[in-house]
């Protein structure tokens, strides 16, 4: 499935979805897509956040809870590749554009391959 397919397909879930690209110098991942209900949920457009650092900014707003979720997302992909698993998933509190906080367990794919140009992170809502 080429990108514009798989695009289209992620605009029929009806829960959160973006993609990215890693950045082969930086851990600031490009993010080139949010679907519908991204927008629906958050508030958030992809222009409002062009990359990892602008969406965690947002998403994650108090620096101390921010460095939790960053170093607890840096632990479960180590072990996931370490263990050679396909995704990680954690619980983490996300914030939306109102304001408003709710928990998400978050789901991505961990890239094995540098061939990878793109990777999915999917929100399900716990409240």
């Amino acid at each position: 499935m080429d990108k514009p397919q798989y695009q289209e397909f992620l605009q029929t879930l009806p829960f959160p979805a973006l993609l990215g690209e890693p950045a082969e110098d930086s851990n600031n991942h490009k993010v080139t897509f949010v679907n519908q209900a991204f927008i629906d949920e958050f508030g958030f457009t992809l222009a409002q956040i062009p990359d990892k650092d602008h969406w965690w900014q947002l998403a994650y707003p108090d620096p101390t809870y921010r460095a939790v979720v960053a170093s607890q997302w840096e632990l479960e992909w180590e072990l996931a590749e370490d263990k050679g698993l396909q995704q990680i998933s954690m619980e983490a509190c996300v914030t939306n554009k109102a304001g408003e906080e709710y928990r998400y367990r978050v789901i991505s794919a961990v890239g094995h391959n540098p061939a990878d140009t793109v990777y999915q992170v999917f929100f399900m809502r716990l409240e």
